[in-house]
């Protein structure tokens, strides 16, 4: 039984926002300059060339600055918490002369450092040597050379958003609301990646979604046809998986779930073809997420991109489990009204994939 469809009046009036964010641009162009390996194989691979154009122009344009200071401290807090390095910004406002305008989400703070304060200074040095990177590499002025680029990457996802249901049908799932939706282009970065982070806002939580591209980019002549997100079907998709994530993990962080998630670790397992997810708490949320995608497919009246979900996830050997898990979540709605009242019982039928 699927859940219908009756969004609230202030679900209706949810909209996503577009944008830029000059801090993931930043920390983006860093990241650029620790991607020599991808770089080139870029070259080799006919898709890889046409839809990595820009960030093959980023790391060209930027490298007589890759000894800078902040190119060396990103790479060391890379090694520590991945591509999360992209989230550090969102916490900051005010580049090149950054301020933290928010607090840093904890799970990112426990990757950091083990001490919270100490995290905290890490965090800060980091943001202050990058808007000193933005002034070294005068930054501003590839900005403004650019801002077609900018200009061009908003307006293709902004007419490829998913539909007015999207949200109100999401939050109604979940059974969650967020203050806003956000979407951050990163045109200068590798093709079909994206990431997602719960950020407290001013009125509440904010979905911020940073999306690379994902289709051909296009220069005729030094003006920009193409940013490579023009695709309608590709911007639902990466869409639902990245807010859905921050309806899953926002809950699985919470010590109350996060001790039950982690008890169950021997059910890891490594994802064929998807090695970045390397432990059983990763992939618990990616599990969950995915089953989530399928699931809210149909509440969106697509059976068709339900079914192939499915095939598209079919090397994730626990999503029928997950799937059956939110068939149950779905059938009783008044005993669980959102996903976080359902999750004990859904962790604490775990152990079931051992028999």
């Amino acid at each position: 039984m699927l859940l219908g469809f009756r969004p609230s009046l202030r679900a209706q009036g949810q909209a996503i926002t577009v944008k830029t964010d000059l801090g993931v641009e930043l920390v983006n162009t860093l990241m650029v300059q620790l991607s020599p390996e991808f770089i080139k194989d870029s070259v080799a691979d006919p898709h890889l060339f046409r839809s990595t154009r820009l960030m093959r122009e980023s790391y060209t344009h930027f490298a007589p600055f890759r000894t800078h200071a902040a190119v060396r401290r990103t790479q060391w807090l890379a090694d520590k918490i991945g591509t999360g390095v992209y989230l550090l910004p969102l916490f900051y406002q005010g580049f090149p002369r950054p301020r933290r305008h928010t607090p840093i989400s904890t799970p990112l703070l426990e990757a950091i450092h083990p001490n919270p304060d100490s995290a905290v200074r890490i965090a800060d040095a980091y943001i202050r040597l990058v808007g000193r990177f933005y002034q070294d590499s005068h930054f501003a002025q590839f900005q403004r050379a650019n801002q077609a680029v900018y200009e061009v990457a908003i307006s293709e996802v902004k007419r490829n958003l998913p539909s007015p249901t999207f949200i109100p049908t999401m939050e109604r799932y979940y059974g969650a609301q967020k203050a806003a939706y956000c979407i951050i282009v990163n045109p200068f970065f590798k093709s079909q990646w994206g990431m997602a982070w719960e950020v407290a806002g001013a009125n509440g939580p904010v979905a911020t979604q940073i999306a690379a591209p994902f289709g051909e980019q296009l220069r005729v002549r030094g003006n920009l046809l193409k940013a490579g997100f023009d695709n309608a079907e590709e911007v639902r998709k990466l869409s639902v998986h990245e807010f859905g994530h921050t309806f899953v993990n926002t809950l699985t962080a919470q010590p109350a779930f996060a001790a039950g998630i982690k008890a169950q670790s021997a059910l890891f397992q490594p994802i064929p073809g998807h090695g970045q997810y390397s432990d059983w708490e990763t992939s618990f949320n990616e599990h969950l997420v995915r089953a989530g995608e399928v699931r809210l497919a149909l509440a969106l009246g697509r059976g068709d991109v339900s079914e192939k979900l499915r095939a598209d996830y079919a090397a994730w050997m626990y999503l029928p489990f997950f799937e059956q898990q939110l068939r149950r979540y779905e059938a009783d709605r008044q005993r669980y009204p959102t996903l976080e009242s359902f999750l004990p019982d859904l962790i604490s039928a775990l152990p079931t994939l051992n028999r």
